[in-house]
């Protein structure tokens, strides 16, 4: 087969499809203002964003069984600790169907944020199926990152320590 007849038969499938390429994810993108949630905490909270307002907001999906998650929920904690009373809020949302419940409670109190059973609210979730999967919203309430993939404590960091020198918006009376 000639390489051009293999380009031509790409172009094709893609013109069949239309819009596939511009197909908008089915999460909130980097730029997104951020859509409303709920999170169902397992110490029986219920956080919303429309409540967190003027902090900077992470929301970590991970497992029980994902090691990389388990490496960046301490990276997290210890960031957590060192920002506290910044503005900074993160969530640990597990996504597995029947976590453990005991393990959960444990890990809850060992953590210097809340883990949360589920989220409710469109535009979250895992990136192409993947955990750990983070999303973090500015002060304004901009999703400022949407990703798959395990943070580092350096790297986020990096990602958040501009965002929390940013003042917080001033409300309107």
């Amino acid at each position: 087969m000639r390489r051009r007849d293999v380009m031509t038969g790409g172009l094709a499938a893609g013109l069949a499809v239309p819009g596939l390429a511009l197909a908008k994810p089915k999460h909130a993108v980097a730029g997104d203002v951020a859509p409303e949630f709920s999170i169902a905490t397992v110490n029986n909270g219920v956080h919303r964003l429309a409540d967190m307002l003027g902090d900077v907001v992470v929301i970590n999906y991970w497992a029980s069984w994902c090691a990389p998650c388990r490496a960046e929920m301490l990276a997290l904690d210890q960031y957590m600790r060192e920002k506290a009373g910044k503005g900074l809020r993160i969530y640990a949302v597990n996504i597995e169907s029947s976590p453990p419940e005991k393990a959960m409670r444990d890990l809850s109190a060992a953590l210097s944020f809340p883990v949360g059973r589920r989220l409710a609210g469109k535009g979250y979730g895992k990136i192409d199926n993947a955990v750990p999967t983070n999303f973090v919203i500015d002060r304004k309430c901009v999703v400022r990152h949407a990703k798959a993939g395990a943070f580092s404590y350096d790297s986020f960091s990096r990602l958040l320590n501009p965002l929390l020198a940013e003042p917080r918006p001033v409300e309107v009376a």
